[in-house]
C-alpha cells in the first residue's frame, strides 16, 4: 500500500465528510479514483462538491466569491459554505491542484477549518503558496495530514515550517488508482484518426504560441481542443482513447493517457505540478517537454 492507502486503512472506522471545490473532467477522475479506494476500505462517507452546491443555490456562490475577496485581502473571516453531517468524524479534502495561490482552494479549506474540530486530511495535492500564510491555518492543534503527489510540493510544505500537528507525506495522484476497466463505461470507439493537441488557456499555461503553431505545422490531422473543459466525461475519455498521439499541458489528459495506454507528451505548466507528477508517476510511459 502507498501512504494514502495506509492512512485510509488506519481511519477506516471513521465516518468521513469528503470535500472538493469541484472543477473539470480531470477533477472528476480524481474523485472516481478516491471513491474507488473509499469503497475498497469500506469507509462510510458523504461527499460535498462546492461547485455543485452553488449551482443549486446561487447564494452559496455569492458567499464563496465574497470569501475569495476576503482571502485576497488576507482577512481570515468569511461565510460558512458547507454544512457537514453531525456524524462526521473525519474531514477529507480530495486531491488535486487547488490548494495554492493560483486558484482559490485555500478559501474553502480555511472556512472549513474555522468551523470544525475533526481531524483533517488532504488527498495527494500540488501546493504552492507565495502569499498565503498557510502555517496560520493550523493553530488549533488538531491532527492534520497533508499528502503531496510530487516531491516539489513536499519540499515546499517543509519550508513553510508548519506546526507539529501537521504531518506531510508523498503519495501518487488519486486518478492513477483507476484502470481502463474502471472507466470503460465512458469509452466510445470512433473511426476518426487524429493527433490530439489539448492545451490550457488559463493562469497555469506556460506553453508559447510559437510551440503550438510549430506542432500544428508538424502534425497530420490535428484535433485542437481543451477537452478537460468541454462537453461530457464520455467525450473527454473517448477523445483520448481514440487519439493516435496526444500533446498536452493538462496533467489529467496525460494521466488518462497512461491509464488508457496511449502515447503522449506532457508539457510543463507555470509551476512544479506537471514536472513533479511526471517524475513520480508518469515518466515510464509518458514523454515530457519543458515549455
Amino acid at each position: 500500500m502507498d501512504s494514502f492507502e495506509e492512512y485510509l486503512a488506519q481511519n477506516r472506522d471513521r465516518y468521513m465528510s469528503v470535500i472538493t471545490p469541484g472543477g473539470n473532467h480531470g477533477d472528476t477522475l480524481i474523485h472516481l479514483g478516491l471513491m474507488k479506494k473509499l469503497d475498497e476500505f469500506n469507509i462510510e462517507h458523504s461527499c460535498f462538491n462546492l461547485e455543485e452546491l452553488y449551482r443549486r443555490n446561487p447564494i452559496i456562490g455569492v458567499k464563496y466569491l465574497v470569501n475569495i475577496a476576503f482571502w485576497r485581502l488576507d482577512y481570515a473571516h468569511g461565510f460558512k459554505l458547507i454544512d457537514l453531517p453531525p456524524e462526521t468524524e473525519h474531514i477529507l479534502f480530495e486531491g488535486g491542484g487547488y490548494l495554492n495561490d493560483i486558484w482559490y482552494g485555500p478559501t474553502l479549506f480555511r472556512q472549513v477549518m474555522r468551523r470544525t474540530t475533526e481531524p483533517i486530511a488532504v488527498g495527494p495535492q500540488s501546493y504552492l503558496f507565495t502569499r498565503t500564510r498557510f502555517k496560520e491555518y493550523f493553530q488549533d492543534q488538531r491532527p492534520v495530514h497533508l499528502f503531496c503527489r510530487e516531491k516539489y510540493s513536499e519540499q515546499h510544505l517543509v519550508e513553510q515550517n508548519l506546526p507539529e500537528n501537521v504531518h506531510i507525506s508523498i503519495s501518487p495522484e488519486l486518478a492513477l488508482y483507476l484502470t481502463e476497466k474502471d472507466i470503460e463505461e465512458y469509452i466510445e470507439p470512433r473511426k476518426d484518426n487524429y493527433t490530439l493537441l489539448a492545451f490550457r488557456n488559463d493562469k497555469e499555461s506556460a506553453i508559447s504560441s510559437h510551440t503550438k503553431i510549430t506542432l500544428l505545422d508538424q502534425v497530420e490531422k490535428p484535433l485542437t481542443s481543451d477537452i478537460s473543459m468541454e462537453k461530457t466525461l464520455t467525450d473527454f475519455v473517448s477523445t483520448v482513447y481514440n487519439a493516435e498521439y496526444i500533446y498536452t499541458d493538462r496533467l489529467h489528459i496525460a494521466i488518462l493517457s497512461k491509464i488508457l495506454d496511449k502515447p503522449a507528451t506532457l508539457f510543463s505548466n507555470k509551476y512544479h505540478k506537471n514536472r513533479g507528477v511526471w517524475e513520480l508517476s508518469l515518466k515510464e510511459s509518458i514523454n515530457y517537454r519543458a515549455k
